[in-house]
């Protein structure tokens, strides 16, 4: 069998000092022998130096005129020459392997998409601790359908069959969130499978302030209804509420408080403060959202 040309593209948005260490870890990686390697760094209008930046390294550097990370995925989807094309965020660190270990399951044809496993890469602060204990991020729950159905991999750490991505006409740039979803679901139309590597794993930095932390909430309970209207006939229901979910935001009041006054340790004591602040911008987006498309998911 002739081996697989891979691409790995990286979209990238003022990123000046995260993108450099994504690039080395990149750079370190290695497939399958015989197989070539191509990267592209996707900028998307940076305005802090890291345009110049890209430059310095061993990287083919792409220009994005419209904003998004969709838009950016799609521009580096389109130049890319590989059979194969993995994706990693700019503020994420592959580990050793990442690249290898992702790409085999595509020596079956039936794969169009694989996934790997998503870590932090730092918890030194509230907001990135609680997300990392949370698993906001949790590749193996996408893949078992348990955020949202049918399955999908975050495109932090995923690779596709460029052919059959650019068959669906790649990514829709019209979702600000949840445009991995969507475009994983439009793959399987194709008809095709999905395959998880829990093996191969990059490290993602997640918000490390509050407001960033409550504005990425407020995407992700927004691109849960944005893509719950899209599919609902898909789905066969009507709405749907996620009881526990709402249990949960009912009693956070009450664990607050106790917490404050009983908790073991200062972390037992803050993080239902951080689940608050995520908790209240996931519903109040998903709320408004809910408005806006007559739907009901929450």
């Amino acid at each position: 069998m002739t081996a697989l040309q891979v691409s790995v593209v990286i979209p990238v948005y003022n990123r000046k000092a995260e993108v450099e260490e994504c690039l080395k870890s990149v750079l370190a990686q290695s497939v399958a022998v015989g197989a070539p390697v191509e990267i592209l760094c996707v900028d998307n209008g940076s305005t802090d130096g890291t345009r110049e930046a890209l430059e310095r390294w061993p990287v083919r550097v792409v220009d994005c005129v419209v904003r998004g990370v969709s838009a950016a995925r799609n521009t580096g989807l389109r130049a890319a020459v590989g059979d194969i094309v993995a994706m990693i965020d700019s503020d994420c660190v592959a580990a050793e392997g990442w690249l290898g270990r992702l790409v085999e399951p595509f020596s079956d044809p039936e794969v169009l998409a694989a996934g790997g496993r998503i870590e932090a890469y730092h918890v030194e602060c509230g907001p990135a601790l609680w997300a990392a204990s949370y698993k906001v991020l949790d590749q193996e729950r996408f893949f078992r359908g348990e955020y949202l159905w049918p399955p999908f991999f975050a495109t932090a750490n995923a690779a596709f069959r460029r052919e059959a991505l650019m068959r669906i006409g790649g990514f829709d740039e019209s979702l600000r969130a949840g445009e991995d979803a969507d475009a994983v679901w439009r793959l399987l139309d194709l008809g095709g499978r999905l395959a998880y590597c829990p093996e191969a794993l990059v490290r993602h930095r997640h918000r490390e302030t509050v407001a960033d932390f409550y504005a990425q909430s407020r995407g992700y309970g927004a691109a849960c209804v944005d893509v719950f209207a899209r599919y609902r006939e898909r789905f066969g229901v009507r709405g749907v509420i996620h009881w526990d979910s709402v249990r949960a935001l009912a009693t956070l009041p009450w664990r607050i408080a106790w917490f404050a006054l009983f908790g073991p340790t200062p972390w037992e004591r803050r993080k239902r403060v951080y689940e608050a602040v995520w908790r209240t911008g996931f519903t109040l987006a998903a709320v408004q959202r809910c408005i806006e498309r007559r739907v009901l998911y929450l």
